[in-house]
């Protein structure tokens, strides 16, 4: 029999409270995996929870529009390739979005790696799984982690099996986790983790600490 009325009303609002509730981290890296002679000298890791608020999405969306009127269509945002108008705009409009250490980020000289940890299934446990560790150590939830939709297998692999390690080790009881592998072009929190991800390479490799400076208290670096 269906429910009507105020029991209707009350699984509503308690759907919509976990919903509220759940934990929504995203992985970013700048650099790239090569560890030899051509790669680059370092791997930036960041995980980062956007807490859940439609206004995030509002706020991305009328720039993009304001943006397509002051003749720029952009089809997403990218920060390596956005330019300076339109990264301080991006950087504004997601000053307000994210708390005090929502960014976990881990900077890695690779020359300093061990061999044994320069395989995607060794490497990213040891190093994103600390990240998403600080986000869901004082959570008992839901946690929903989503990438980039990657390419190599491996690396996939590397990724979800970080998760699985940390998670399960330390999960508190009722805590779920789902792995969810999108397109960031067709996702504005994955944008905003990029942004996060480029602002610290940014003060890592040219010196330039402008971006890191709007993302404030935001950001936690972990040794």
């Amino acid at each position: 029999m269906g429910l009507k009325g105020e029991g209707l009303r009350e699984r509503y609002v308690l759907m919509n409270n976990e919903r509220m509730e759940a934990l929504h981290l995203y992985i970013d890296e700048a650099g790239n995996f090569d560890f030899g002679a051509n790669g680059t000298a370092w791997i930036i890791l960041t995980c980062v929870h956007v807490p859940w608020d439609c206004q995030r999405i509002a706020r991305l969306a009328q720039l993009k529009h304001d943006l397509l009127h002051e003749g720029l269509g952009l089809e997403y945002f990218h920060a390596s390739e956005d330019n300076q108008r339109v990264r301080q705009r991006f950087l504004e409009a997601i000053r307000g979005i994210l708390p005090q250490g929502a960014v976990k980020a881990r900077i890695v000289l690779k020359s300093a790696v061990a061999e044994g940890l320069r395989h995607p299934e060794k490497f990213y446990p040891a190093f994103v799984g600390p990240l998403v560790e600080r986000h869901t150590q004082q959570h008992s939830g839901n946690v929903y982690i989503f990438s980039d939709a990657l390419p190599v297998n491996k690396k996939r692999r590397g990724l979800e099996k970080a998760v699985a390690n940390k998670l399960s080790a330390g999960a508190k009881e009722g805590m779920s986790y789902t792995f969810l592998h999108h397109a960031s072009k067709s996702n504005f929190d994955l944008q905003i983790a990029d942004y996060c991800c480029w602002a610290i390479w940014r003060a890592l490799t040219k010196g330039d600490r402008s971006a890191l400076e709007v993302l404030g208290d935001s950001v936690e670096m972990l040794g």
